[in-house]
């Protein structure tokens, strides 16, 4: 490893902590604080990895994930930035996008056919004739993409999220960011600050410049961040990029954890009254041929790589710059040992008067009106040629670092997200916002401000604006501190310049797509004539960078060939997330976001192997054997309980109660009685079945109506909406989470019921689809339904759900003597198929209506008044003999049930096995299967090909339907 700098104050490295990582299978080491670019940067790796579509080698430009240059597999991770990830012990990184090796990459050679793949290419080729458009494909997809993942990997570490609320949330902890969260905490407001970086104090944070006369720079950053750190009313998270910004102050971010952390990213979620975004700026790059090669990088990233990391970027180096920041790094950097040829500024005038007299007394050349026009090597940079802009004067310069940057641009990212309009200004050279929203505020250096005092005093007037929309402050302050800011130096001029005078072949404007200005000129060649097309035509800035390369100098550009105004400039489009995390991060702690029943510990205390149900999480399994066939034959013989309470569960009253039921219901409703059950179904506007359930008649204008566990969520708002223009009267109440449901079933269900109650519950006076309400104990309310899902003597009890612990155990203790049973949902499965009693999603789908289904029986034709929903559909459909048909089926020579979901075939797919399973019952496999309408008929043979048993095929018998007690003796005696 070279050796690094040492002893500077400025330093964010450990170098008494050594950390151990491997690179290409070979050992390397860095230090504690280090990330993985400036680590192999230390130990001489200058090429970190290839284009994505040249295979160009690509090195070190920025440090805060400006672009993919550092894009590497890091611990099985694909496209990680090692720019801005931090070393760990142990850490493997990898290149990826080569054929090789990134020093030795064999796809280089594409670099030379950049005249075959001209702007848009890829929308214009390879697409005729038709028939090579799949080979083409094919490579197009293994040439696409950066890096793989292993479809088997499991990212690992702990992920967690926090939602915490604020009166002021700052993105950004440089100067203006903790002079506004001071200033705002002081008036007692609670403050949240999202940082970036590991660390505080944005560009002050690696400067020995002095902020005045008795303090630098890098120590007023620190003073700032103490300050931050100790004030009570202020909560500030490091190393947690902000990665949204919404409506409603509403803000998105993420940290990332470190080793003393109990976590190693969070998902953060932040409410706040007031947003005050201080981003600053980053560099605006400087084009020019081959100004992508390894070992040009940002004049901030130069400077932070000695100040920060310790190491000198390299030995004999040239500037090519646009402000005075790049004067400044070339006095410091030339202090700590760089060799500085030259310095070639694009200005004319308005440089730094100081830092010019301290670079002339280093004898530091400084050519104004100058820039680079050619980086010469071929994997890095090995020489410059240098021209004056007149274009009268050029000249040649060797060296192994070019710092290149043509001025600075704003980080509106997150003043984009919030829909507000950015307009150029021709004085700062910055987009800036024309309005902002309300109780949202900038500061600092994104304004176009430079003065260091300045940007501190911007961010103090941010949060008194905050202050005071909390009412903790007073508009006389406020007005005070803006006359003083009118007396100190205010945002400074910027300028326009973007490319040299070359062709353009390979001058990048977007390193990510490989996009150059060449392409744009062909994209504004064919007549695309404004950023976001040209944008989407050429690639450029819809990578990785989200724009950050691209961003401003597009729109410049365009302008500038298209000899627009400045009124003309816009920028693209922003979108979340500026700053990618990983979907483990937004999952994070891996909640079970489940709901639980009544009497979910009960079911568990049993033995119950439970399965997520949609929301819910459900009973499936009562022992090992997973084709539950003691639990099935204990409700055919005895008597078993099932847990139903996710069904939903609604009271509907009022005086038009009875109109709604007959618009979403497909039964007339109007021949209910009290004390009767009915079921029916609800389809959509196309006929096709989404809901079925009972309804009961509790009084007039009052009624109970039950729906799948699946609908429970949306039932409310689907009759709203099939309701909205009429005008009724009526109200309706979810009781889906208030109401437990309890399914008592088999021969011995009314022995059992009968333990724990006095009234008569005989056949006579409690039949089938009968409803009665009766006070269990004395104690329990209870509305109890007979019925026949699974074939047998069934009762449900609908009580509150505070009452379902009591119940259950008051059934399981009655039922002791007939050896009562807990049954689940498998084998409430079979049961319900053996009797072809539906369940919807499993014997339905999206294109299946309520004919399809056999269910047209509850089909009133009659109540057209009612305009039930999807009545006119149905009438459509009646005639129709091209479509699905539910059908049973029975396996021929006592072959296994097939699979759920098989296919139906013969030349070609006549449908599919819905429902299918070895019934203990019959002694025989059954199933239910959709199917062509002309396969629908008793006696013919289905051929199903079962996934996974190859080319043969099984055979079965369509046979009518139900299977198991036809004439419904078992459920009605």
């Amino acid at each position: 490893m070279k050796k690094r700098l040492h002893n500077l104050p400025t330093l964010r490295i450990d170098p008494e902590q050594k950390i151990n990582f491997k690179y290409n299978g070979k050992n390397y080491s860095g230090f504690n604080g280090d990330t993985i670019a400036t680590a192999l940067y230390a130990n001489g790796i200058r090429i970190f990895s290839r284009s994505l579509k040249y295979h160009r080698p690509r090195g070190l430009y920025s440090l805060d994930g400006e672009c993919s240059n550092t894009f590497m597999e890091v611990n099985d991770i694909p496209n990680v930035a090692c720019e801005k990830t931090l070393l760990k012990q142990g850490d493997i990184v990898k290149e990826q996008n080569v054929l090789g090796t990134a020093n030795h990459d064999m796809m280089a050679f594409i670099d030379k056919l950049d005249w075959l793949m001209p702007a848009g290419f890829y929308y214009k080729t390879m697409h005729k004739p038709a028939k090579i458009w799949p080979f083409a494909m094919k490579l197009i997809r293994m040439a696409s993409g950066l890096g793989s993942i292993s479809p088997d990997f499991e990212i690992k570490g702990k992920f967690d999220e926090i939602y915490p609320s604020a009166d002021v949330c700052i993105i950004g902890a440089g100067p203006a960011g903790m002079s506004a969260a001071l200033t705002a905490a002081k008036r007692g407001l609670r403050v949240i600050i999202l940082e970036s970086r590991p660390w505080t104090g944005g560009h002050f944070d690696y400067r020995t410049s002095y902020y005045n006369t008795d303090q630098s720079h890098f120590n007023r950053a620190r003073e700032l961040t103490l300050k931050i750190e100790k004030h009570p009313k202020i909560r500030l998270f490091k190393h947690a990029p902000a990665i949204g910004t919404y409506h409603n102050n509403l803000i998105t971010g993420f940290q990332i954890g470190d080793e003393s952390d109990s976590f190693t990213q969070r998902y953060i979620e932040i409410r706040a009254k007031n947003i005050i975004i201080a981003t600053g700026c980053i560099e605006r790059p400087l084009i020019f041929e081959n100004n992508d090669l390894p070992c040009i990088m940002q004049i901030a990233c130069a400077h932070r790589m000695a100040r920060t990391y310790g190491i000198l970027p390299g030995n004999n180096c040239v500037f090519s710059i646009g402000d005075d920041s790049g004067l400044e790094a070339a006095c410091d950097l030339s202090d700590l040992g760089l060799d500085i040829s030259c310095i070639a500024d694009i200005r004319e005038d308005g440089h730094n008067p100081e830092l010019l007299n301290a670079l002339a007394r280093k004898k530091i050349k400084v050519l104004k009106g100058w820039v680079v026009l050619e980086a010469i090597g071929k994997k890095h940079v090995e020489g410059v040629i240098m021209k004056s802009l007149d274009g009268t004067m050029s000249c040649e310069y060797d060296c192994d670092l070019l710092v290149a940057s043509a001025g600075k641009t704003p980080l509106t990212g997150h003043i984009s997200l919030l829909n507000t309009k950015l307009k150029y200004d021709d004085y700062t050279g910055f987009f800036l916002p024309e309005n902002l929203p309300e109780n949202v505020f900038t500061a600092g250096r994104i304004l176009g401000i430079e003065n260091s005092y300045a940007i501190e005093k911007s961010g103090e007037l941010a949060g008194l604006k905050a202050a005071f929309n909390c009412g903790s402050c007073e508009k006389a302050e406020i007005t005070s501190l803006e006359d003083d800011l009118k007396n100190i130096p205010g945002p400074v001029r910027g300028n326009k310049f973007v490319t040299a005078s070359v062709k353009g072949d390979k001058s990048f404007i977007c390193f990510d797509e490989d996009t150059t200005i060449k392409n744009i000129k062909q994209a504004v060649n064919m007549g695309f004539d404004i950023p976001e097309l040209i944008k989407r035509f050429t690639s450029a800035g819809t990578g990785p960078c989200q724009g950050g390369i691209s961003g401003h100098n597009l729109p410049l550009f365009i302008s500038k060939y298209r000899m627009l105004s400045d009124n003309n400039l816009k920028p693209t489009t922003v979108r979340p997330p500026i700053v990618p995390a990983y979907i483990a991060t937004y999952a994070g702690s891996k909640h079970t976001m489940t709901r639980l029943t009544p009497i979910d510990d009960i079911q568990r205390a049993d033995g119950g192997k439970f399965e997520r149900v949609g929301v819910w999480e459900r009973a499936r399994y009562f022992s090992n054997d997973y084709t539950c066939k003691e639990e099935i034959e204990n409700v055919r013989n005895n008597v078993g309980m099932l847990d139903a309470s996710t069904l939903g569960k609604f009271r509907l009253y009022g005086p038009d109660s009875l109109n709604v039921l007959q618009r979403v219901y497909v039964s007339d409703m109007t021949r209910l009685k009290k004390g009767k059950v009915k079921y029916s179904a609800m389809c959509n506007d196309d006929g096709c079945v989404i809901d079925d359930g009972v309804v009961v008649k509790i009084d007039d204008y009052d009624y109970y109506f039950t729906t799948s566990t699946g609908r429970a969520g949306s039932t409310i708002e689907w009759i709203k909406y099939h309701t909205r223009y009429d005008q009724w009267d009526f109200h309706l109440v979810n009781l889906t989470d208030a109401m437990g449901v309890i399914n008592l079933a088999g021969p011995n269900a009314r022995k059992v019921f009968q333990e724990i109650t006095d009234e008569d519950i005989n056949n006579s006076a409690f039949p089938y689809s009968g409803y009665r309400e009766m006070i269990i104990k004395n104690t329990i309310p209870v509305r109890v339904m007979r019925l026949g899902f699974v074939g047998e003597l069934s009762y449900e009890f609908h009580v509150p759900s505070s009452y379902m612990p009591c119940l259950w155990n008051m059934l399981k203790d009655s039922g002791r003597k007939f050896n009562i049973k807990n049954f689940g949902l498998e084998a409430q499965n079979v049961l319900r198929m053996e009797k072809c009693h539906i369940i919807l999603g499993s014997e339905s789908e999206q294109r299946t209506n309520l004919l399809d289904l056999g269910l047209g029986y509850l089909w009133d034709r009659n109540k057209s008044e009612a305009k039930t929903v999807g009545a006119i559909a149905l009438k459509q459909a009646e005639n129709d003999v091209n479509r699905l048909k539910l059908v049973g089926f029975k396996m021929i020579n006592n072959h296994k049930a097939p699979l759920d979901g098989s296919l139906i075939v013969d030349s070609r797919i006549r449908g599919y096995v819905c429902t299918a399973r070895n019934s203990f019952t019959l002694n025989e496999a059954v199933g239910m299967a959709l199917v062509e309408s002309e396969l629908s008929n008793i006696g013919t043979t289905l051929n199903i090909f079962e996934d996974g048993s190859g080319n043969n095929r099984i055979y079965a018998k369509v046979v009518p339907m139900p299977f198991y007690d036809p004439e419904g003796v078992q459920m009605k005696s």
